[in-house]
């Protein structure tokens, strides 16, 4: 629900930024990474929002016709609440133009991680709230997408400053509407995709069985060997809190030289794995 402000402003629905893991957890996170992250995802929702509201591509922040404000957060994980300012004489947000304010955040930093299938269904919900919108006319819809591939493509300097602080204070990211209907989750995974200069793909979460041969006990990074690949070793970084405790099951399976089964992403480069993110036992 959409609201106006003393100034006459209309403040639409919140995003919510989300820090878990690490330093989070204990309501924590590095003052600088936080201040990388929030300037790259203030410079996001902006060009993202001006777009929803007016249909045009603006880059430079003192053309926007929006302003991207907080407030005081709230004690959680980490937690910031994330509100767009339009201008008086925009028209009431309407809740289309909030899910696709939304859809189009979740979208810009799928492409930056160069997530192909969430990417695909991310652009069908584009196409449906662009049309919900009013925009009937298949050529019109069509230059709006491409529009917005261009903007998600100029905002990825953006968006690695958004991730700055996963894998350094918190585990991972999310960033989506209140409701939790468009949610975007960033991990040590799709940062290591986002970060890469060459193009890196990362798969969905599966199951492993793997045989750890080399482990940090500090930082949790590791070598392992695949069932189906024993002479072959990748690098991997075990991301499971439960890693923290002693004789975890990482541990004691290296210790005992024995396969354990795991859930994770792979990052992919050159059709092959190039880096296991381990999330938890399976």
């Amino acid at each position: 629900m959409a609201w106006v402000s003393a100034s006459r402003d209309v403040i639409g629905e919140p995003i919510v930024v989300r820090f878990d893991g690490l330093d989070a957890d204990r309501h924590e996170i590095e003052l600088s990474a936080l201040g990388e992250s929030l300037k790259g995802i203030s410079r996001v929702v902006g060009v993202a929002a001006n777009f929803a509201a007016t249909d045009k591509f603006v880059q430079h922040k003192d053309a926007l016709s929006v302003r991207v404000i907080t407030r005081a957060p709230e004690a959680k994980c980490f937690e910031v609440m994330v509100w767009v300012k339009w201008a008086a004489e925009q028209p009431l947000i309407s809740g289309t133009l909030a899910t696709l304010l939304a859809t189009l955040i979740t979208y810009i930093i799928a492409r930056a991680a160069r997530q192909r299938e969430e990417m695909r269904q991310l652009r069908g919900a584009l196409e449906t709230a662009i049309k919900e919108l009013g925009h009937r006319d298949q050529p019109v819809v069509d230059r709006l997408l491409t529009t917005i591939d261009k903007m998600a493509e100029a905002l990825k300097p953006a968006v690695k400053q958004a991730v700055a602080p996963v894998g350094e204070t918190a585990g991972r990211l999310s960033i989506g509407d209140a409701a939790g209907r468009q949610v975007a989750v960033v991990g040590p995974a799709e940062k290591q995709a986002i970060m890469a200069d060459e193009p890196i793909e990362v798969t969905d979460e599966q199951t492993y069985h793997v045989l750890i041969t080399e482990l940090d006990m500090e930082t949790g990074g590791c070598k392992v060997a695949l069932a189906d690949e024993p002479e072959a070793r990748y690098a991997g970084k075990i991301t499971d809190p439960a890693f923290s405790i002693p004789n975890n099951p990482y541990a004691l399976a290296m210790a005992a030289r024995q396969p354990i089964s795991v859930k994770g992403k792979a990052t992919i480069k050159d059709g092959a794995i190039d880096r296991l993110f381990i999330s938890d036992t399976a």
